[in-house]
């Protein structure tokens, strides 16, 4: 009797097609997931990214081809990436190879699973559970533990990218600073981009910027390097409370928001509207680097 149930209990382990090999890793045939995590999403975002490590100690290789939940009404898996100075984000045609012996991480500024259409924002302290489905090793159900907004979880320090800034040399003035900041970073002389207003509150900005018929705004932090793009977003960083949520004093953010207020109340509607067209939020300062949470309309 005790040999049946032992041969029970080992029979019921092998029908299980993945289990949790730590407190936030999964494994399923060859693949090891370690640790999938988000970031508290903005009120109004619609959009929200998930991240990860995908090992693969087999000899074959394998493909992410799909994630689902019920968090979101679409999941994709997208890439962020540079392409002759303007920043891209696209699906990933056939689905993210994992080849064999290496590790692929999922991170802000490059691979992730976009959370779009979600209707009811995250927040910090959440898990969203989710369906990964891969090309050999079938499906496995992960949850993605969801840190700040403005900043990323624990462990990960490496995930970290550089801040978008320059160096020492930026000008004494932020309406000039600021600019040639986002200038230098999105800029092309096929493209060129606006930038107005520049409202700016301590060691906090906010620009407006149109560059080939779209828009939006972003938020600057200044450093010891000088002014950094901490993140881009649309109408919610005319919000105080917003501006809390990511990481400024509650005073500062009144503060800012109220002088956005005022220099946008002389702003033209239509490059208003392109302000508005960004909708979630892509952060991109020295907290969170490079997060991909948002989309243009």
């Amino acid at each position: 009797m005790r040999k049946l149930v032992q041969s029970a209990v080992v029979l019921g382990l092998l029908t299980l097609s993945a289990v949790a090999v730590a407190a936030h890793e999964f494994k399923i045939g060859d693949l090891e997931i370690e640790h999938p995590y988000s970031k508290a999403m903005i009120p109004g975002a619609k959009v929200a990214g998930g991240y990860m490590k995908i090992t693969n100690h087999g000899a074959s290789p394998d493909r992410l081809v799909s994630a689902s939940t019920s968090f979101a009404g679409e999941t994709q898996i997208h890439e962020m990436k540079v392409e002759n100075d303007i920043m891209t984000m696209n699906e990933i045609a056939g689905g993210l190879e994992i080849p064999p012996g290496q590790t692929v991480k999922l991170k802000p500024g490059g691979l992730h699973v976009m959370f779009m259409d979600v209707a009811k924002a995250s927040k910090e302290g959440d898990t969203i559970k989710a369906t990964l489905t891969f090309e050999r090793a079938g499906t496995v159900e992960v949850g993605f533990i969801v840190g700040p907004a403005n900043g990323m979880p624990d462990e990960h320090p490496e995930d970290q990218a550089p801040a978008a800034s320059t160096d020492m040399l930026q000008p004494d003035n932020p309406q000039v600073a600021i600019p040639a900041v986002m200038k230098g970073i999105f800029e092309t002389p096929e493209k060129k981009l606006t930038v107005n207003p520049v409202v700016v509150h301590g060691d906090f900005a906010i620009a407006g910027w149109v560059q080939d018929g779209r828009g939006g705004r972003a938020l600057l932090k200044k450093g010891h390097t000088g002014w950094a793009i901490h993140l881009c977003s649309g109408d919610s960083l005319k919000d105080g409370a917003n501006l809390t949520k990511v990481g400024m004093p509650e005073a500062d953010a009144t503060a800012l928001a109220g002088k956005l207020a005022t220099a946008e109340s002389s702003i033209d509607p239509e490059t208003l509207k392109l302000f508005a067209s960004f909708e979630g939020t892509v952060m991109m300062g020295a907290d969170a680097h490079n997060d991909h949470d948002g989309h243009y309309q």
